[in-house]
């Protein structure tokens, strides 16, 4: 059973949805003219309805912007996440090898038997078991990528929990009004390379990695 999608790849293709565009605005929008209440007779009145925009908002607005693909490949908790998750999978893999190699040595067995004179019973048993040999290796197939699936799941959790954290620290400092994650062939194209924090946000992640397992030892 081999995983054919990488962690890394998963891992970022949800964070960088869950964190693209993930600002700390500290002005508010300026309100709307048009009354929260109002109604229009027809959907064409509805659409071509006027609304004001405050452009002045961004003006001097501090915006950052960090690579998400520098971070995957440079950031040691997820190089530690992906290497026990392939540790997990190989391990699961190898014991269902291993149930399939007894399931199989016992299906050749029971097909190399000469039933000329068994009866009717000893026949039928003889099938429950075989059908009962590829239950059980279905049912541990399915258990392994279930287990697969949860370590995958609370992975991507503890990763985007600490991406947020050290962005909410870092910016305490920082004070910008946007960071953005930026992927190689992504949909954000980057004008100016003076925004980017990429290694200051890398270094600070492995410095407080560092911290917490040094802490948890």
């Amino acid at each position: 059973m081999s995983k054919n999608t990488s962690l890394l790849l998963i891992v970022w293709n949800v964070v960088l949805s869950a964190l693209l565009g993930w600002s700390l605005m500290r002005r508010p929008a300026a309100p709307s003219t048009l009354e929260s209440h109002a109604t229009y007779e027809t959907e064409d009145e509805l659409i071509a309805a006027p609304v004001e925009r405050d452009s002045s908002a961004l003006k001097d607005a501090r915006i950052a912007f960090f690579y998400m693909d520098s971070v995957q490949k440079k950031y040691e908790l997820i190089a530690e996440k992906d290497k026990r998750f392939r540790s997990e999978g190989q391990r699961l893999e190898g014991s269902l090898k291993s149930e399939m190699a007894k399931a199989q040595a016992r299906y050749e067995e029971l097909m190399r038997k000469d039933h000329t004179y068994s009866t009717q019973a000893e026949i039928a048993k003889d099938e429950q078991e075989l059908q009962g040999l590829m239950a059980r290796i279905q049912g541990q197939q399915a258990s392994s990528e279930e287990q697969l699936a949860r370590l995958e799941a609370q992975m991507l959790t503890e990763i985007t929990k600490e991406l947020r954290d050290y962005l909410n620290v870092y910016n305490r400092t920082a004070g910008f009004d946007y960071i953005f994650s930026v992927q190689n062939g992504g949909q954000v194209w980057v004008g100016n390379a003076g925004l980017d924090i990429s290694d200051d946000l890398i270094k600070g992640l492995n410095e407080r990695h560092r911290a917490s397992k040094a802490a948890g030892k």
